[in-house]
């Protein structure tokens, strides 16, 4: 089970407040960022708004811990109750009796040891910067950025602050105040990487072999199938975001495509218009081409989930739900 695998949603999310940024008076504010598109006199600057992708990397971190449970692969206990602190300092590493680097030499062992004990730091990486001996850093093994407004092509983005009042007994009206939420609804669209080629393995080549690393090979097809069920689950639910207990957006997921290549590296095109589909196929059709005159034989699967059409006429396998491309996509790399 090697390769990369890259998914780009477009879903429709209407009445959402799951990602903001702070509190002004009464007020709870949404997050917003600028993003540059296509006008008709060059680029023009909007601001929408977005889901942080810290938010998206939490919620699929979560999904992480519980199939560590389930497989019973080692989780920090930290990372139990999702504080993914990530043994950023030394007093974290002798929790789990893991003694800090003194030098370059040690960083692969204590690499090694940190991801054993620990299948968060594993798939979602980690950075050592005690004061203590060297630094070490593991490049998280998935990708995930904000989710924006598909507006390419004009789709709405809108946002609105509701007003509401909490209710109180007439003789207890100093609880009763007015709030008001600011909710977006858009298209949104996001890119989801993940690296199976990496997980289970160090990342620092150089220095002493890490007596765990014949371990992590024994349990490398468990936390690759464990990384994969949690990409299920999280294109599944999408449960990503804060203020869901009574903002419970409207979700839709529109249209997806998923791409999965066991020795190369290619990410399926952004979702920002609903031409990302043949784009995607386009790229990899030159990918491919380009490869083979350098001596490469690269494989690349891709496939799409599509109910705003934008596949029509493409020759590509097509599912009907969200669920049945990743369940593709599963069956494409666990043989």
């Amino acid at each position: 089970m090697e390769g990369f695998v890259s998914v780009v949603l477009r879903s429709l999310i209407n009445i959402e407040s799951l990602s903001g940024i702070e509190t002004v008076g009464n007020l709870s504010r949404h997050r917003t960022a600028p993003i540059v598109v296509p006008s008709q006199n060059g680029y023009t600057i909007k601001f929408v708004p977005t889901l942080s992708g810290e938010s998206l990397a939490h919620y699929y971190q979560e999904l992480l811990v519980e199939e560590a449970k389930r497989l019973e692969i080692k989780v920090n206990r930290h990372n139990l109750t999702g504080e993914f602190l990530k043994f950023t300092d030394e007093d974290l590493l002798r929790e789990e009796k893991i003694e800090p680097p003194k030098n370059e030499n040690e960083i692969r062992r204590v690499e090694s040891e940190i991801i054993y004990n620990d299948y968060i730091c594993d798939v979602g990486g980690f950075m050592y910067a005690g004061k203590e001996g060297k630094p070490i850093k593991r490049t998280s093994c998935f990708q995930v950025g904000y989710a924006i407004p598909a507006v390419y092509e004009g789709e709405a983005a809108a946002l609105e602050a509701q007003f509401h009042v909490r209710f109180a007994p007439s003789n207890m009206d100093k609880y009763q105040m007015p709030y008001n939420v600011e909710v977006g609804s858009a298209l949104y669209t996001f890119t989801f990487t993940l690296n199976l080629s990496r997980i289970a393995r160090v990342s620092n080549m150089f220095g002493v072999k890490g007596e765990k690393e014949d371990e992590l090979e024994k349990e490398r097809a468990n936390r690759v199938k464990g990384a994969l069920n949690a990409l299920l689950n999280f294109y599944s639910s999408l449960s990503f975001g804060a203020k869901r207990s009574r903002f419970l957006p409207n979700i839709e997921p529109v249209s997806a495509v998923a791409s999965y290549s066991p020795n190369s590296y290619f990410i399926s095109s952004p979702g920002n218009s609903k031409g990302y589909i043949s784009n995607t196929l386009e790229r990899k059709d030159k990918f491919i081409e380009a490869a083979k005159k350098l001596g490469n034989q690269p494989i690349i699967h891709v496939a799409c989930f599509d109910k705003e059409k934008a596949s029509e006429g493409l020759s590509v396998e097509k599912f009907n739900t969200l669920e049945a491309l990743v369940n593709w996509l599963i069956h494409t790399i666990v043989k």
